[in-house]
């Protein structure tokens, strides 16, 4: 509990990932593999070529690929997991949407508080109540507008 509280706070500071997330974060290794080859990675992962100097092993599980595309990897490994993987990396409600979109199936809308954090947010009046509550006081102001609603839940964070 200590290291998954530990790194959500490091990467995210008060915006944390979902319990499932900082799990899986805390046990996600980075495995590099030959950026020329494509090979060297264990049974079960394909490797993805960022650049010519820099290629990394990733998970292709569906499960797996949702929880790490939107925070591990750079737009360019993004891409090449993409194509080794055969899937789209799509934010989902809370994940980031600096790099990628968020996934246009579930209603969700990007929503920018800074010049460099944007955040896949659910407009829908159940979901919206339940996250805004322990967003950032930018992140709510421009939810708020975007989605046409107000927080109820406010919470003071410390």
């Amino acid at each position: 509990m200590m290291r998954r509280a530990a790194l959500c706070s490091i990467i995210f500071g008060a915006a944390c990932l979902s319990s499932a997330a900082a799990t899986a974060a805390a046990e996600t290794a980075v495995v590099q593999c030959n950026a020329s080859t494509l090979e060297g990675c264990p049974e079960g992962l394909s490797c993805a070529k960022k650049d010519e100097h820099w290629a990394q092993c990733v998970n292709c599980s569906v499960d797996q690929f949702v929880l790490d595309c939107p925070y591990f990897w750079d737009a360019n490994l993004t891409a090449a997991a993409e194509d080794v993987c055969g899937q789209t990396c799509l934010g989902h409600r809370g994940s980031q949407c600096v790099s990628i979109a968020c996934d246009a199936s579930k209603n969700l809308t990007c929503v920018s508080s800074s010049e460099t954090w944007s955040q896949c947010v659910d407009c829908e009046a159940s979901a919206f109540h339940e996250d805004c509550g322990s967003w950032s006081e930018e992140l709510l102001a421009e939810a708020e507008t975007a989605c046409s609603a107000t927080c109820h839940s406010r919470i003071r964070l410390l």
